[in-house]
């Protein structure tokens, strides 16, 4: 996990999933998964949008990047 990441996971924890920041007043979430290549158990936050039918829209990004985040699966479609 990067530092950044680390730092938005601990300040997500010891604020009962409040963060500051670029993201204070945002609704996220962490997710748990496992890294395909290495099957290490990683932590990400992410920003969620609520949708009216209880569901989440969920966003996942590098912050910028031209890649893909690679914790999201590639779709053939």
């Amino acid at each position: 996990m990067s530092d950044w990441n680390k730092g938005v996971v601990a300040e997500f924890r010891a604020n009962e999933g409040l963060v500051g920041g670029p993201f204070e007043g945002a609704p996220m979430i962490l997710i748990h998964h496992i890294a395909a290549e290495s099957g290490t158990v990683r932590v990400n936050p992410l920003r969620y949008f609520p949708q009216d039918d209880g569901s989440m829209l969920v966003i996942a990004s590098k912050r910028g990047s031209a890649r893909q985040p690679r914790l999201v699966p590639q779709s053939p479609r």
